[in-house]
């Protein structure tokens, strides 16, 4: 894995491998429909794949997405390719909620969300062969990037939502009760309704 995914993801994979299944399970506020432990590393999977399928995709075709982008595209890449950085609050779009998913616990999650990343650095590696320098796919939110804005990218996200996953988890642990209710295997659906990205 290239090293600026491996400096945010694998650090976080050390966080979720610690997790029991049924930690990864208890919502923080189930009423203002917080994540659980497992929705957040569900959500990090949904990007490595959608984004693994849009670069394989220009792959295929060979054709690189124009250079241009929206003036607020330029604006939102830049706070986060420059400045390291994403924004609080801000609703993810739909196809990213982790709304349905078979429970899991801590090694296993680790072990998905490794290998996807894995999954994308490969791509981009590939991508660097055949695009070079210019952009190598088009993100639904940053417009055209090229294989260093895409890791980026990634890894600020993942940075992003590692105190969420943590917030998550330490609400788990202290409240040992509500972990009594997750049982293996159990498919869990969730309200497309999510406050935080």
């Amino acid at each position: 894995m290239h090293p600026v995914l491996a400096n945010a993801i694998r650090p976080f994979a050390e966080q979720i491998a610690a997790v029991s299944l049924a930690e990864a399970q208890v919502a923080p506020n189930s009423d203002l429909n917080r994540w659980c432990g497992q929705q957040v590393v569900e959500h990090l999977i949904l990007g490595f794949q959608k984004s693994t399928s849009e670069l394989r995709s220009r792959l295929k075709d060979g054709e690189a997405p124009s250079v241009t982008g929206t003036l607020l595209q330029w604006i939102i890449k830049t706070q986060v390719c420059w400045f390291g950085s994403m924004s609080q609050g801000v609703p993810t779009y739909r196809s990213l909620y982790p709304s349905e998913f078979v429970t899991q616990d801590g090694p296993a999650l680790a072990s998905r969300f490794l290998a996807e990343a894995e999954e994308l650095s490969k791509a981009l590696a590939d991508c660097r062969l055949v695009f070079g320098m210019r952009p190598c796919g088009r993100h639904p939110i940053y417009g055209p990037l090229r294989v260093e804005e895409w890791r980026v990218c990634h890894a600020v996200h993942c940075r992003h939502h590692l105190p969420q996953f943590k917030a998550a988890i330490d609400f788990a642990r202290s409240h040992p009760e509500l972990q009594s209710f997750h049982e293996p295997g159990i498919v869990r659906t969730t309200p497309v309704v999510e406050r935080k990205r």
